[in-house]
């Protein structure tokens, strides 16, 4: 299994989401119009602000619902996912950014983390937290001298 390569959105919600229910399938399908600013960065490291443009930010299946319930207009936001271009139903060519992640932006957002202290990290006597990154000890296999045939 490979790592996704996906496209990272980070934008404000500007007009108000919509929670739909296709028809055929039942799908949830949140829907929202958001604004992303542009940033350009100069040789002595400052960022000056650039254009804005504005995308429609969909969310499908479980997601969409838990995102309707969480974000509102004027929420900041970072999403991954990628742009997909769809014929509309007046039969018009139009982009979405169809998002499979989606979470408020923490450098904006004031928030509390509310953790479930039942799972998680195992919190047993004699566990080296500060451990937990490091790349696990593991031995170097032996080789054998190089041999070059005629």
């Amino acid at each position: 299994m490979g790592i996704k390569n996906e496209t990272v959105m980070v934008g404000r919600i500007v007009g108000d989401p919509r929670l739909t229910y296709s028809e055929k399938t039942g799908m949830p399908r949140f829907y929202a119009r958001v604004r992303v600013n542009h940033w350009q960065r100069g040789d002595d490291g400052t960022f000056t602000k650039q254009n804005q443009s504005f995308h429609d930010l969909v969310v499908r299946y479980d997601l969409a619902e838990v995102a309707h319930e969480k974000f509102a207009k004027g929420d900041d936001f970072i999403a991954t996912g990628q742009f997909r271009t769809f014929t509309d139903a007046e039969n018009n060519d139009r982009e979405e950014f169809q998002a499979t992640t989606l979470s408020h932006n923490p450098t904006t957002t004031d928030y509390t983390v509310a953790r479930d202290k039942t799972t998680g990290i195992d919190h047993a006597a004699g566990v080296d937290h500060g451990r937990a990154f490091e790349r696990p000890d593991q031995a170097t296999p032996a080789r054998d001298a190089a041999v070059l045939a005629r």
